[in-house]
């Protein structure tokens, strides 16, 4: 179906069912989209993205974009799962990229790098021929000053990182299958996410036993983790994982005296996503690292392999959720692989 027919009608409802933080409703030509701030969950900015190309505005985007620019590496792993990097004409740093495609695609100069969020390079963004530039809304605003727009590029805050649940953050495939002009297959990739990860929940409820877990590291003279509420806590339960800190509630990180982690967690058996590749550095950055009972060999993180688990773990939580399953419970269906964990060595 041809644009001329596509502005014409109104497409099919997206049903948007964990994600939090965007909404979307067809309306002749396109969608509404509406951004919600991930701390209010009022609504922050309201954008028509539309087939019709003839429509201005300064919150009218035209869909679908073939040429985007994407500073968040989460974006990328989504934009490769609906086969779409070809789109990607910018990226903040390709030394963070995992990907060997978009990695071809900027040695042969079809992709620029665009530096971090607080200094927009506007004449390089300009010679991209860039249409859109997602970026991860840490702070203000991309185009502050308005002149990206004035030159008819748009900019969009992607909200995913802030989602409470792991299949909201894997749920924004839609947002960015919209852009694209995927939506189809960013629906059937969402699916099969979700059947995965639920099939997964279902399985361990025969569990009886939920081991203890920690997560997080020592920074200087406190331990920093994710608070009870948090994705990576919801990860460590329908993993059959009994958080340490589930208690603390809020979806961000919590802070705690090195003294609390020790006493807390001289019986707690794993301890996950140090951010370390090494005991040795572990025990560098603090020495008491090793009165903690999972230093002896309950650490594990994908340390390793950093730039795959920023790029594809957000899209894949059935996978990450498969990885805790066997590292909690190792007896259980023996003998798998890890998909983004290992096991911290000496």
């Amino acid at each position: 179906m041809d644009l001329s027919e596509l502005k014409n009608k109104v497409p099919s409802n997206v049903s948007i069912e964990f994600a939090k933080n965007f909404a979307v409703k067809p309306i002749l030509g396109g969608y509404e989209l509406k951004l919600l701030n991930p701390n209010t969950q009022s609504t922050e900015a309201v954008y028509e993205l539309t087939y019709d190309h003839s429509k201005k505005g300064e919150n009218v985007i035209h869909i679908p974009i073939e040429n985007i620019a994407t500073l968040s590496q989460t974006t990328v792993g989504m934009l490769s799962k609906i086969d779409a990097l070809n789109t990607i004409t910018g990226v903040s740093n390709i030394n963070y990229a995992h990907s060997p495609e978009l990695k071809k695609r900027f040695k042969t100069g079809q992709i620029e790098e665009f530096g971090d969020e607080t200094n927009p390079p506007i004449e390089r963004i300009v010679k991209s021929k860039t249409k859109l530039i997602l970026y991860s809304g840490f702070g203000e605003a991309f185009d502050q000053n308005g002149t990206l727009q004035k030159l008819g590029i748009a900019s969009l805050p992607n909200y995913e990182w802030r989602e409470q649940h792991p299949l909201g953050r894997a749920e924004w495939i839609k947002f960015v299958g919209i852009l694209v002009g995927k939506l189809d297959r960013a629906q059937t990739v969402f699916k099969e996410t979700e059947q995965a990860y639920q099939a997964l929940c279902k399985k361990i409820q025969q569990l009886s036993n939920a081991p203890k877990v920690i997560s997080g590291n020592f920074y200087s003279d406190q331990w920093t983790a994710p608070a009870g509420d948090s994705y990576m806590a919801i990860l460590i339960k329908d993993a059959g994982g009994d958080y340490v800190y589930k208690s603390h509630k809020g979806t961000g990180s919590i802070f705690l005296p090195i003294e609390k982690i020790i006493h807390d967690n001289q019986q707690t058996p794993y301890w996950i996503q140090p951010g370390i590749p090494s005991k040795a550095t572990l025990l560098e950055m603090n020495p008491k690292a090793k009165y903690l009972a999972a230093f002896t060999n309950g650490i594990y993180c994908y340390s390793h392999d950093m730039n795959r688990f920023w790029e594809n773990s957000a899209v894949e939580p059935h996978k990450l959720l498969e990885d805790l399953i066997h590292i909690f419970h190792p007896n259980f269906e023996a003998g798998k692989k890890l998909h983004y964990y290992k096991r911290i060595a000496n």
